[in-house]
């Protein structure tokens, strides 16, 4: 799996994305976050300050998807999640956020590898296309 490059470049330039999770339940939870990093071709890094039900739902049922937009494009991303608060995962990313915002208050980090990717853009030809 490969993030591509069109789609990186939008993660990077938007400032808050949609992050939805599920309980065990089936029952939906949706956050918006803005500190996120994409950390490999198929691994993105979500920073846990307020998580409370998203948390829950991480350790519960690992599936997520992201939602972002701008300028009429837009993808989905599903995957799997891992919560670390914790080891040398939470402990670099942790580093990595405190140097962009030195006061954030850092709980956690939801690590999450992508399974697949999907347009959202609003458009008889891309809404719902598979991408990668």
């Amino acid at each position: 799996m490969s993030i591509p490059e069109e789609i990186k470049q939008l993660f990077k330039s938007i400032p808050t994305i949609a992050f939805s999770t599920v309980d065990k339940n089936g029952n939906p939870n949706v956050v918006a976050i803005a500190s996120k990093k994409i950390v490999s071709e198929d691994t993105i890094w979500i920073i846990d300050t307020f998580f409370k039900k998203t948390k829950e739902n991480i350790l519960q049922n690992n599936k997520i998807a992201i939602a972002m937009w701008k300028d009429g494009r837009g993808y989905q991303i599903k995957g799997l999640a891992t919560y670390h608060s914790e080891g040398a995962t939470f402990e670099e990313a942790k580093e990595w956020i405190l140097e962009l915002k030195p006061k954030k208050i850092v709980k956690g980090v939801a690590e999450v590898k992508i399974t697949e990717i999907f347009s959202i853009t609003p458009n008889y030809n891309e809404a719902g296309k598979k991408i990668v």
